[in-house]
């Protein structure tokens, strides 16, 4: 089991310049107070953009998260989902800079993100790596 699987993030949408991913949630994201836990929703976050990014680079390119900022509105039970609808803000050479809109399933805003992602050159290895990984995010449905 991966991270996106042990968070049972699935994608749902995507635009030329847009991503929308939903997490349900279970007790697996809570924390002490059973409420949602801030690292479950970053991480949602980081995966939205990451993926987002790795969608429109080069196929010798990667997008690695570099920076996170996270505003959370609200606190959330567990229960329901979680809706991420990431939009690309800057898309630059080596940088791609991502604000992403967290919503509960009555569509009250739990959290805004702001993530960039360093885009670097794979070398050869990495990139032959990346092909024959069995989550190469740039093979997922949604956006094919």
């Amino acid at each position: 089991m991966n991270l996106i699987e042990g968070l049972n993030i699935e994608y749902i949408g995507a635009g030329t310049d847009t991503l929308e991913a939903k997490m349900n949630l279970t007790q697996f994201h809570s924390q002490a107070f059973g409420i949602l836990h801030g690292g479950a929703i970053i991480s949602l976050g980081e995966t939205v953009a990451g993926y987002a990014s790795n969608q429109i680079i080069d196929k010798d390119q990667a997008a690695i998260g570099q920076t996170i900022t996270a505003n959370h509105m609200k606190s959330k039970k567990i229960e329901g989902y979680i809706i991420a609808k990431g939009k690309l803000m800057h898309k630059g050479k080596t940088s791609h800079v991502w604000g992403i809109e967290m919503y509960d399933e009555n569509n009250v805003l739990i959290s805004y993100m702001t993530v960039v992602n360093a885009i670097i050159k794979l070398n050869k290895s990495q990139t032959e790596g990346l092909l024959s990984s069995t989550l190469n995010t740039r093979q997922f449905d949604v956006l094919e």
